[in-house]
């Protein structure tokens, strides 16, 4: 209230600068309450806005030497400069298979044959049910660790050991006898080769998925340091059946970048293409297919060793991209003792096989 001289209390009287005190102290943001809010908390943080955010794509390029040094070659990591490296051409070397896919892929002046599979490739080797797919990959595991590398079986269509003695002649059973067979050895002496042998069981019935698949194999490839590696089946890995060559795909730069040898064995459709069609033939390394020819005169029939009307089994290396390969389908047959792929007798003299080197 105004005093006897008409001039307002002291109290009430406005500071100078015009900015009301209050309780001895400057008050803040001009009396609005989230202003004062906002200061206060400013001063409490150092007395400082915060800068705004800035766009990283908007910022310009640092120059090379403002950089700072952390030892992590960021982007650089995925350029690679061909021109830095010692050894710039290699040979295609082969691992046996003790099978007619030894005669199948060529070197590299194409005049002989390569003696085995192109090492460090993921192949696709893929045909009708009981033509010894199966059979003939165990032998090319078996000679692989003879020699003294680590392999792998991925088992993906069946139990690998009847563990409830079933009387089935199972899995084990007989890679054991193909790999006595393959090896020239006994069972004790095959024994010692199994050292050098690891399975691993990725059946869809119990629940596992393409990830755990992966998951496993990595863990596997990497702990063991495996060389060599068969999947039986590719397809079985997912039922669906509908990402196969997308799998392929994955799993064949994660083998480039381990150095592993794959053999991935395959379905095929009711129109004779594998399952995952010319994509799956596209994405792997090599291709092997098993075909029926139908000798469909007589001509044809005597060319390859058959009757006027017979189908035949044939093979043909479809693609190979790191050899050349034999431009003829073979003709082939199963060992009656093994059931491993062999050249057939009738297979025509017109088509020779090269010899290995």
């Amino acid at each position: 209230m105004p005093n006897d001289q008409g001039t307002p209390p002291p109290q009430m009287m406005p500071p100078m600068g015009g900015m009301p005190q209050m309780g001895g102290m400057p008050q803040m943001g001009g009396g609005n309450p989230m202003m004062q809010m906002m200061q206060m908390m400013q001063m409490m943080m150092g007395g400082q806005a915060q800068q705004p955010m800035v766009d990283p794509s908007a910022m310009p390029f640092t120059p090379m030497g403002a950089m700072p040094q952390d030892g992590d070659s960021g982007l650089d990591s995925d350029i690679i400069r061909p021109a830095t490296f010692t050894e710039l051409i290699r040979n295609q070397e082969a691992i046996k298979t003790g099978s007619v896919l030894d005669s199948l892929c060529l070197t590299s002046d194409g005049q002989n044959a390569l003696g085995g599979i192109p090492q460090g490739c993921t192949i696709a080797f893929v045909g009708p049910p009981g033509r010894g797919k199966t059979r003939t990959a165990l032998a090319a595991l078996a000679l692989t660790a003879q020699s003294g590398k680590k392999v792998a079986l991925v088992v993906a269509e069946e139990g690998f050991h009847d563990s409830e003695g079933s009387g089935r002649d199972d899995l084990c059973s007989r890679l054991v006898k193909i790999g006595m067979a393959a090896t020239g050895t006994d069972e004790a002496a095959f024994r010692v080769i199994l050292e050098n042998f690891y399975v691993l069981e990725s059946q869809y019935h119990k629940g596992q998925t393409w990830d755990d698949f992966i998951s496993k194999y990595r863990y596997l490839v990497e702990k063991a340091e495996i060389d060599f590696v068969v999947i039986d089946s590719l397809n079985m890995l997912d039922p669906t059946k509908s990402r196969t060559a997308d799998n392929l795909s994955a799993l064949k730069t994660y083998n480039h970048e381990q150095g592993v040898t794959c053999m991935c064995i395959g379905q095929i459709k009711d129109s004779g293409l594998p399952v995952g069609g010319e994509a799956l033939m596209h994405t792997a390394d090599a291709v092997f297919l098993i075909e029926e020819m139908g000798l469909t005169s007589k001509d044809m029939a005597e060319l390859w060793g058959g009757k006027y009307r017979d189908r035949i089994a044939v093979i043909r290396a479809v693609k190979s991209v790191t050899t050349p390969t034999f431009g003829s389908p073979v003709r082939v047959g199963q060992a009656p003792d093994t059931g491993i792929l062999s050249v057939h007798e009738g297979h025509p003299d017109a088509f020779p096989l090269p010899a290995p080197k």
